[in-house]
């Protein structure tokens, strides 16, 4: 069961380090990018039928990907600070889970090796 619980919490610390270099490699990245997939938002299929349920989508989705980009604009220069940080705090608490896990199960098999002897 021990084992069980730390390859759970090695897959987990991998999946982990993973996300934080996919959102380390976003932050990092220039946001002119964002700005292009405006002409995404044009070229939509069925554009008339979606304005008829949503009035002012488009323009909704300009906007939106115009904050994108400024908030990926403001946040490139912090990127190392913000996902080293949240990595930090998110690898400490897969350790501290599957230290907690282990320390249920030790508890649990003395108490079951205590009933066994009496």
């Amino acid at each position: 069961m021990l084992t069980a619980i730390w390859i759970i919490a090695a897959l987990l610390l991998a999946l982990w380090s993973l996300g934080a270099w996919g959102l380390h490699t976003l932050l990092a990245a220039d946001s002119a990018w964002v700005g292009d997939l405006g002409e995404l938002v044009d070229r939509v299929p069925y554009a008339e039928v979606i304005d008829r349920w949503f009035p002012g989508w488009q323009a909704l989705m300009h906007a939106l990907l115009d904050l994108a980009q400024s908030t990926l604009g403001l946040l490139g220069g912090a990127a190392p600070l913000i996902v080293w940080t949240a990595w930090a705090v998110g690898a400490l608490g897969i350790a501290l889970v599957g230290g907690f896990l282990t320390l249920v199960v030790v508890l649990l098999r003395r108490d079951e090796r205590g009933r066994a002897a009496a």
